[in-house]
Order: C-alpha cells, then sequence, then structure tokens
C-alpha cells in the first residue's frame, strides 16, 4: 500500500510538467473569406507554439502550400507588419478595401497579425471587405 501511495503522489508531482509540456504547441485554422470577389471559402489549419503570433502560423500555412495561400504585409514603423494582400488579393484605399482579421466568435481583433495570439484550435478569418 505505501508504494501506491508513493506512486501516486509522484505522479501528481509530475502532472503540472506533463500539462505544460502537452501545451506547448496547439492547433489554429485560417479561413480566408472573400465575399466581395465572390471567391470559394478557403481553409487551413497548422500547428503553433504556444503563444506564438498569427504572422507566424500564416508563414507555416505559406510553407506548406506555396501555391494555395501566399500574402503579403507592409511593415509601418508604428504599428508594425499591416496585412496588404491574401492570394493576390490586395485591399485598395480608392475602393474602400482591406482584410479585416476575425476572431473565433467573429469579432475584429485589436491588434494586426504580428501581435495577434491565436488561442488553441482557435480560427480566425481574413476577411476581404470594405469600409465606409
Amino acid at each position: 500500500m505505501a508504494l501506491t501511495v508513493t506512486l501516486f503522489l509522484s505522479a501528481l508531482l509530475l502532472l503540472p510538467v506533463l500539462l505544460a509540456q502537452s501545451a506547448t504547441e496547439y492547433p489554429v485554422t485560417l479561413v480566408v473569406q472573400d465575399t466581395i470577389n465572390n471567391r470559394q471559402l478557403l481553409t487551413y489549419t497548422t500547428i503553433i507554439s504556444n503563444r506564438a503570433v498569427l504572422l507566424g502560423a500564416m508563414r507555416k500555412i505559406n510553407q506548406a502550400n506555396p501555391k494555395n495561400f501566399r500574402f503579403e504585409t507592409r511593415e509601418d514603423p508604428n504599428y508594425g507588419p499591416f496585412l496588404v494582400s491574401v492570394n493576390g488579393v490586395a485591399g485598395n484605399d480608392t475602393a474602400h478595401t482591406y482584410w479585416q482579421l476575425l476572431k473565433a466568435d467573429g469579432t475584429p481583433t485589436d491588434v494586426g497579425v504580428g501581435c495577434y495570439i491565436p488561442e488553441p484550435n482557435e480560427t480566425v478569418t481574413l476577411k476581404f471587405t470594405t469600409w465606409d
């Protein structure tokens, strides 16, 4: 019985370590939605490191699917990377179009691709849309 108690206590001590290791990477899904041009909805999934930014996930998806997922960013000296185009479709100031980042609940993110940290198993949408 003492051996059983010892093994149980040892397992309890290792539990936080095992949980921390399992949370070091997790999947995120990226949906590309272009409703302006009525293009097919595209979905990509990748594995990212814990607390990695969306830009890193996008780069991993591009490396795995270079012909099917392409994007361009422009570096703003004050705000970091700004998403300019996805799969050859670029925002346009005259047409008031841009790529909006939406969280899993459909609300816009308050930061860009270089700062947004997706939650484990989150689906992030890149939506080509307009502003007024």
